[in-house]
């Protein structure tokens, strides 16, 4: 998550929040999953499932963090995360400041917050948007400027390969749970990457093919984003409950909340963010097949 996927965030959050005695409870304008075919998520993790993040930008995993703290510290399975960007394009928000770099510090960040989740890391450095928004680039532009750095369809599968997850969870491919095109490109570059793994004509350094069985998309349906508008336009296939614990008298929302701490460069405002876990009851997720989920990273954005 950049600063600009968190500022973003407070703000919505704040001028819900201040509509309370309005609307009164987030039950007032709840997401109700459609119907689901096959197991659930928590019987997916319970089996000891290996499952993958695949995100654009380090911290990002919080916004899904509850469900990747179940897995990790109740079931403890295997867990990968792959992270394409050292967001550097963003701010730096430590008193002592980000030396050498901004990137470099964001990653040793990653690593520890990886090291919370029990979670192999493996950090790209691709090109990262720099504030302010009104800079950022197209989605394919910013898809291009990746595509000359390296390969993101190749790098996912290979990950893939090497990893070989029953399950991948990432953001959704249309809005990218704030709008950011990252967001909206790692998602689709996922599910590529999903395909080319399966792929047994293609060679990848060697790596063995390995279908994926489950694949999510990670949604925002929380109540502030939808009453500014601002929501995924995916519908949630299940709606997996955060507040489920995941160590004793602690709710994965908690754990999540706590995991956040080693982001310091990103201190103020995700100490904000730590204010409104109580908000954050469910993870909102869509189940997709990546064999008929196709959108193109590279499609020219209007």
């Amino acid at each position: 998550m950049t600063d600009f996927d968190r500022r973003r965030f407070l703000k919505w959050a704040s001028i819900a929040a201040g509509s309370l005695p309005l609307i009164g409870t987030s039950a007032c304008v709840s997401v109700p999953p459609r119907p689901k075919r096959g197991p659930s998520v928590e019987a997916i993790l319970a089996e000891g499932a290996r499952v993958m993040w695949i995100a654009a930008h380090p911290d990002d995993e919080s916004l899904c963090g509850s469900i990747l703290a179940r897995s990790s510290l109740v079931y403890k399975n295997p867990m990968y995360f792959l992270v394409l960007t050292h967001g550097e394009g963003g701010e730096c928000c430590r008193p002592e400041g980000c030396l050498p770099d901004l990137g470099s510090v964001r990653a040793e960040e990653m690593r520890e917050v990886a090291r919370l989740y029990r979670a192999e890391l493996q950090h790209e450095r691709l090109f990262n948007a720099s504030l302010p928004v009104e800079s950022f680039p197209k989605r394919h532009e910013i898809a291009a400027k990746w595509k000359e750095q390296a390969d993101p369809e190749r790098l996912c599968a290979q990950a893939i390969r090497r990893f070989r997850p029953d399950v991948i969870f990432t953001f959704g491919p249309r809005w990218g749970f704030t709008g950011h095109p990252e967001h909206q490109l790692t998602s689709r570059f996922a599910m590529a990457g999903a395909r080319l793994a399966a792929n047994k004509s293609k060679d990848l350094d060697g790596l063995h093919p390995h279908r994926v069985k489950h694949a999510y998309y990670v949604l925002n349906k929380y109540w502030p984003f939808i009453l500014m508008g601002r929501a995924d336009p995916e519908f949630p296939t299940e709606a997996w409950k955060a507040t489920t614990l995941c160590k004793m008298e602690t709710e994965c929302r908690q754990v999540m909340a706590e995991f956040t701490r080693p982001h310091r460069t990103q201190e103020n405002d995700m100490g904000r963010v730590r204010g409104f876990t109580w908000a954050l009851d469910k993870v909102y997720l869509r189940k997709v097949d990546p064999f008929r989920e196709r959108l193109d990273p590279y499609e020219i954005e209007g």
